[in-house]
């Protein structure tokens, strides 16, 4: 009877971990994002502004973990099992950071500059970054 309970509550778990939501909607086209931190459990997201004259351009660079359904988990020992989680989870921002950049600065690890697709009157500026 124990191992059945325990294997309903495990396919419960696994559905549950199956339902939650992809990364954040709100990165525009010509950002990238990419799974980022211990085991990828962040995203680094990379903007880039328009190109100057100069060969320049603003880049904007956020880590985050976007919102989330924290899956339930049971755990069990000889004689009980106990539940936890199954709560909403806030996006959570690890780090923003703007600054210039020059095809001889990129950042190890970063791409080179990304044309912007995303403007406004008031000039480029990446969803989540005000």
């Amino acid at each position: 009877m124990r191992n059945l309970i325990v294997a309903g509550v495990a396919a419960v778990a696994v559905t549950a971990m199956g339902l939650t939501p992809p990364a954040n909607a709100d990165v525009q086209p010509g950002c990238e994002s990419v799974p980022w931190g211990f085991l990828g459990s962040q995203v680094r997201t990379i903007c880039d502004g328009p190109m100057m004259a100069n060969g320049s351009w603003t880049r904007y660079r956020m880590v985050w973990v976007p919102a989330h359904e924290v899956p339930i988990r049971t755990s069990c020992s000889s004689y009980s099992c106990t539940t936890s989680g199954g709560y909403w989870q806030n996006e959570q921002v690890f780090e923003k950071v703007k600054y210039p950049v020059r095809p001889e600065t990129v950042v190890q690890g970063e791409p080179g500059w990304l044309p912007p697709t995303y403007t406004d009157s008031g000039g480029f500026t990446p969803l989540n970054f005000n």
